[in-house]
């Protein structure tokens, strides 16, 4: 049985938000690099439009893992858990999910 982990809470800090972010492996579970950006540019646009996420927390668990991977790759600076992408993931995982999550796929 995959352990569970707390969602961050409102006021958590990027590390918090970051440690959970690497709970779920997008890479490994929506086929890779090229389809998990695909999956991830459209929840993104849709945001944008429309202020809505989904209801899927898998999907929405794999934008945060994509967003946190590129957040390394850019240098890792700026307060993580502010950019507004993020913050509304988390929030939304949080409400969704009752606080609690499983981790999923090969994760540290």
């Amino acid at each position: 049985m995959a352990r569970q982990v707390r969602v961050p809470d409102e006021g958590a800090d990027s590390q918090d938000f970051i440690t959970f972010a690497h709970t779920y492996n997008g890479y490994e579970l929506h086929g890779g690099l090229d389809r998990l950006a695909a999956m991830v540019q459209s929840v993104r646009s849709h945001w944008h439009r429309t202020d809505e996420l989904g209801e899927d927390v898998d999907v929405l668990r794999a934008c945060l893992f994509y967003e946190v991977r590129g957040h390394r790759h850019s240098g890792g600076y700026g307060a993580f858990e502010q950019e507004p992408f993020v913050a509304a993931l988390v929030t939304c995982i949080r409400s969704l999910s009752g606080g609690l999550v499983p981790t999923k796929g090969t994760v540290a």
